[in-house]
């Protein structure tokens, strides 16, 4: 009692009455007052009831003490877990201990604590299973248990059993092992006989929480359960703990109690039998409903109901059966016998479909097979609509199951008419670090004409990516009216930022996780495998030849322009190696006349503007045909301000297939969409935490349903 004395306020006055008769004990007689009981009493409810009990945290890990005595056994499963002032303290989850049996009273005092170890992992294995915990004892020898070699049969095969655990065991003396042992020690005054394998319900601790009420005494009068997992279906079933405040009280249950003292007794609820009395719920509720109540009173008390059309009632009474106060529907199958179907009032239909699509033996399947479930032992009006609708609606298939359907959402080209109007910028690496310092690649592409800026980086800071943005390009190639990134850290900056801004630049960033729709990011592609190639006899020097790299790109034709990169800008074709092998062009010192002059401009700009006409209709044609086999495989969607939806996991998706863990959800939220800034992109907030993501790809949302139909009628 003084291990957890700290937790009881003001015990030294509960217990006064106790500690007066260890006062001077050998100088008076020992007299157990009425005061003593209610102290005694107090104190061991304070024991089995918040602070000092607590429910599970399992993100921490447990503490399960155990001990042995002559005539039984103990184990209590405790946390250290942080109170409210700050400081750390060992809180219990859970009392157990069982009587020995007559063999095993026999056995040496090793043997007893290595029973205690096997008997208290088995009783709390699921709290305990694949999760590393400390098993303190006082019996010191069990230390070495899994390193000693010279064991017994019995000692080996426990051995064995104690490996499939994650235990850590270690010692406390016996002067310090005080509630295990007390535990141990507990009298009782009955003589149990049980096998070496089995746990003894003797004492039973019983967890229990008054976050639901259900009366489940008469079915756990007549069928054995298992208290140690009673507190993980609380936890899994509201996917949350309870409040620090909830009391949880605990009923130590002795095998000789009679099952009316069981009854009552404090017991805890097992949620898989919550639907024990649902028979019971449904026959009252049938005889609580408007639509119902007329077919039971005409059925079972001969009550002609006073409506317009009683030929289409009579006809509708011919379906109907009642059988032990209950409605039933009549099914007659032409392959099968009469079958009678349990009629569901509309306020039990969540009920039901809860059951029969939620329930651990219903797994959550689809539509058709819970249907099938239903159809076969219930009916209710617009069943098949309303399993379509909970199906459809349920929070957990929503999240991890992956889904049959196309992708949303189709192309949405960018269109662009003139050199430089758009541009693409990126940064790809990091490489090999070369004898120059570089690690990265600054990627810059103009969307009419493709032409590419290689620009080799020793860093990706800022204010470098500016300063070669306004010196390389801007001031080569003009102010674009558009530039294009990604959401890096570079381009989201105040530097770069401001620099659009001032220069009237448009500045719009690609979808988070969505690099496709950046045109840098095919170049990056191609950059790599090129670099690859050349640099391979050489990995340090391969920012020497991103000049020739970036040459081979703008010489060579696009496939959707049919023209190079070079001949849109300059309206020739550059000199290349190749050329070396052809016969020299002539060459004359003599200044061109002004005829020469004025017939070569006028051919390069009709050239020129012949090519960018050209260009213009080849990446309109470019663009359908991309968009006509992009959207084979996708499927129209649009979101409007104010919807819902759930967005696919951003940790767990590459190259547009999943890769996350198997067990994580594949779609967090859900989101509220609240702006939106294209016809495939968006700004979301998180409903739980109001954390925004921006811009988000249409690509990875989906639509977020919630079952509100049945609920309405309900």
């Amino acid at each position: 009692m003084l291990y957890y004395r700290r937790f009881i306020i003001n015990y030294a006055t509960i217990a006064e009455p106790l500690i007066v008769l260890t006062r001077h004990s050998d100088l008076k007689s020992f007299q157990w007052s009425e005061a003593c009981q209610n102290s005694f009493e107090t104190l061991r409810q304070r024991l089995i009831e918040a602070p000092i009990i607590s429910y599970p945290r399992f993100d921490q890990p447990f503490i399960l003490q155990l001990d042995a005595s002559d005539v039984g056994l103990s184990a209590i499963l405790a946390q250290k877990v942080i109170d409210h002032d700050g400081k750390t303290r060992e809180h219990v989850i859970g009392y157990a201990s069982c009587t020995l049996s007559a063999s095993e009273r026999k056995y040496s005092p090793t043997e007893r604590e290595c029973l205690a170890i096997v008997d208290g992992c088995n009783y709390y294995r699921p709290y305990i299973e694949e999760t590393r915990f400390t098993a303190i004892t006082d019996h010191k020898a069990l230390k070495w248990l899994h390193s000693t070699k010279d064991l017994n049969s019995r000692l080996a095969r426990w051995a064995i059993q104690i490996a499939t655990y994650d235990i850590d065991i270690q010692h406390r003396p016996g002067c310090e092992n005080g509630p295990p042992d007390a535990l141990s020690r507990y009298p009782i005054d009955v003589n149990v006989h049980r096998d070496d394998d089995e746990l003894s319900p003797s004492i039973i601790s019983t967890i229990t929480s008054d976050y639901f009420n259900i009366n489940c005494n008469d079915y756990l009068s007549t069928v054995s359960y298992d208290p140690g997992s009673l507190l993980l279906l609380d936890y899994f079933r509201n996917d949350s703990l309870p409040p620090h405040s909830l009391s949880i009280p605990i009923s130590l249950i002795s095998t000789s109690m009679k099952s009316t003292d069981v009854l009552d007794s404090t017991i805890a609820n097992i949620h898989f039998a919550d639907n024990i009395n649902l028979y019971e719920q449904i026959r009252t509720t049938q005889w609580k409903d408007s639509s119902i109540l007329p077919l039971l009173n005409f059925l079972q008390n001969q009550i002609t109901p006073t409506i317009d059309n009683l030929p289409k009632f009579y006809g509708l009474a011919r379906l109907h059966r009642v059988i032990d106060g209950a409605l039933y529907r009549i099914f007659n199958n032409k392959h099968s016998s009469e079958r009678l179907l349990l009629v569901i009032p509309s306020s039990k239909v969540t009920n039901i479909l809860q059951l029969a699509h939620d329930h651990a033996t219903a797994a959550h399947l689809g539509r058709r097979k819970t249907l099938s479930r239903l159809n076969s032992r219930f009916y209710w009006p617009h069943m098949r609509r309303d399993v379509a609708d909970y199906v459809r609606a349920c929070i957990l298939c929503q999240q991890y199951k992956p889904t049959n359907q196309k992708p949303g959402s189709l192309m949405k080209p960018i269109i662009v008419s003139e050199p430089w109007h758009t541009v693409g910028i990126d940064i790809t690496g990091p490489f090999t670090k070369t004898r120059r310092g570089n690690r990265f690649i600054l990627v810059v592409v103009d969307y009419f004409t493709k032409w590419v800026e290689l620009f080799p980086l020793q860093s990706t800071k800022a204010a470098t990516i500016a300063q070669i943005f306004l010196d390389e390009i801007l001031c080569r190639f003009g102010f674009p009216v558009r530039v294009i990134s990604d959401n890096g850290a570079q381009f989201l900056s105040n530097i770069f930022t401001q620099l659009c801004d001032l220069l009237g630049i448009h500045h719009k960033r690609t979808p988070l996780y969505h690099p496709q729709s950046n045109l840098s990011e095919h170049i990056n592609r191609k950059l790599k495998s090129i670099l690859a190639s050349l640099a391979h006899n050489d990995s340090k020097a391969w920012d020497l030849k991103l000049s020739q790299i970036a040459f081979a790109l703008r010489t060579a034709p696009s496939e959707s322009t049919d023209n190079s990169h070079a001949f849109l800008m300059f309206g020739r074709h550059p000199r290349q190696p190749l050329d070396l092998l052809l016969s020299s062009p002539a060459v004359s010192d003599d200044l061109p006349s002004s005829n020469e002059l004025s017939t070569y401009r006028k051919r390069l700009l009709v050239d020129l503007m012949l090519a960018y006409r050209t260009t213009s209709e080849l990446l309109d044609i470019s663009h359908q045909t991309q968009s006509r086999h992009y959207n084979v495989h996708r499927r129209p969607l649009e979101f409007n301000v104010g919807d819902l939806a759930w967005v696919t996991s951003l940790s767990g998706i590459a190259k547009g297939k999943w890769c996350g863990g198997k067990l994580q959800p594949r779609r967090e939220g859900p989101y509220k969409i609240i702006t939106k800034l294209s016809s495939v992109t968006y700004e979301l907030e998180y409903l739980i935490f109001h954390k925004r993501l921006s811009p988000i790809h249409i690509e990875r949302l989906t639509q977020y349903y919630s079952f509100t139909t049945i609920i309405c009628l309900n």
